[in-house]
């Protein structure tokens, strides 16, 4: 069975995700974009949506689009997905990703 793991930087951007929104919106509609997230996380990792690829960014990097925000994500091996981070589709994805991957 194919499952996915976040790096510390993805947790990050989770969460402030799902803090804007509550701040912005409600509780309820941060939930429920929290949840479509993590649908959309679970969907990358068994091949049900297959992402752009970004290598001009970072090699064998992939990211799809998830409401505003895209999925940056890598195969780590044949039963693991890595996601990268989750950036808001307006931001500069070139300088937030490179360098800024790890799970420092």
């Amino acid at each position: 069975m194919v499952s996915y793991r976040l790096t510390n930087k993805a947790v990050e951007d989770l969460a402030g995700i799902w803090s804007y929104t509550v701040d912005t919106w409600s509780e309820n509609q941060a939930d429920q974009y929290f949840q479509m997230l993590l649908d959309s996380f679970q969907d990358i990792a068994t091949g049900r949506v297959i992402g752009k690829h970004y290598d001009g960014i970072l090699q064998s990097l992939q990211g799809k689009k998830a409401g505003k925000h895209i999925i940056f994500y890598r195969k780590v091996d044949s039963d693991v997905v890595e996601i990268v981070r989750i950036l808001h589709e307006q931001m500069d994805l070139k300088n937030r990703i490179r360098g800024n991957t790890g799970n420092s």
